[in-house]
């Protein structure tokens, strides 16, 4: 768990660092790579089911997001003035997607359903519960 949380902070620093432009340029790969991620686009699944495999990108992505967030809070906080700030949090949105498609789901679109449907649903606890998301009891 400690090498996943490594890899996940690695990964958002190096996101982070091309997000903010300090990384103009990048490999043909990493682009190729992008496209493909965002050309294919969530469909909730119409069963409302979550796999276990998806409850785990979840919890992944969860840890991410978190590293990211405390990234950019400090940016904000650093901003001159309101413009900065909405221009600061219109790249954080494209971040969260950019770290969500990173660690496997499909953009902050399928991170959003499984918080906002998924884990409301009861037939999902287990799964989720299995994959390490803790849920609020009610």
């Amino acid at each position: 768990m400690k090498q996943v949380r490594i890899f996940l902070a690695f990964s958002v620093s190096m996101m982070l660092s091309a997000c903010l432009g300090e990384d103009s340029s990048k490999s043909a790969q990493q682009g190729t790579s992008d496209k493909v991620a965002a050309q294919v686009e969530f469909v909730s699944p119409v069963d409302g089911l979550l796999s276990p495999e998806r409850a785990k990108l979840y919890s992944d992505a969860s840890a991410a997001l978190l590293l990211l967030s405390q990234q950019w809070i400090d940016r904000m906080d650093k901003a001159a003035d309101a413009q900065e700030k909405i221009l600061i949090l219109g790249g954080l949105e494209k971040a969260r997607d950019q770290v969500c498609r990173k660690v496997g789901l499909l953009g902050v679109k399928e991170y959003n359903w499984i918080s906002e449907v998924a884990l409301k649903n009861p037939a999902n606890r287990a799964i989720a519960e299995k994959a390490g998301i803790l849920l609020n009891a009610k």
